[in-house]
């Protein structure tokens, strides 16, 4: 269920509105414009993104979250990526959709087996140490530890729209 939820995450910041995560700086390269200018936490910029992502997908997103696994979800996230593709959610999250079914190969699955490691040791961690965690996770994603396919996708994050935009004043406190 880890790897869901990080694949949520990442919906939340790749489909928010704005520019596309796919057109941030390349690979290695770092910009003023790629760093986010806020004092939110990790745990704020996930909150800030997911508030970016269009009300209809978000709780389309959490029920297909309390499902348990098995046919019927797969058939409800079908539908929702078809909803996507179709543009139900809005042009922005079409466009996003259709950017990500035209570069499906190039996405960051399989997850490398450390990343699944520490996501499992996250979700099971003591509410208290999850940021620490979740922030620890993010360090090690931009700084390529768990290879340059998931660095280049955690610089993109990093350098979109959704994530930019976070104030504290907008995102919770991390609890």
């Amino acid at each position: 269920m880890a790897v869901g939820l990080a694949a949520i995450a990442g919906l939340a910041m790749v489909l928010g509105t704005g520019t596309l995560a796919a057109s941030a700086a390349p690979l290695g390269e770092t910009t003023a414009a790629t760093a986010s200018a806020t004092t939110c936490t990790f745990g704020q910029h996930l909150v800030s993104a997911w508030l970016h992502v269009p009300k209809a997908l978000r709780a389309d997103l959490k029920k297909l979250k309390a499902m348990d696994a098995g046919p019927d979800r797969r058939a409800e996230a079908k539908s929702i990526k078809a909803k996507a593709l179709a543009g139900g959610y809005g042009s922005a999250a079409e466009t996003k959709a259709k950017w990500l079914a035209d570069h499906k190969g190039e996405g960051v699955r399989p997850l490398p087996d450390n990343l699944k490691a520490d996501l499992k040791t996250l979700r099971a961690a003591p509410k208290a140490d999850k940021v620490k965690q979740a922030d620890a996770i993010a360090d090690k994603a931009l700084a390529g530890g768990y290879g340059d396919k998931v660095e280049s996708f955690a610089k993109a994050v990093q350098a979109s729209d959704a994530w930019k935009d976070c104030t504290p004043a907008k995102a919770p406190a991390a609890s």
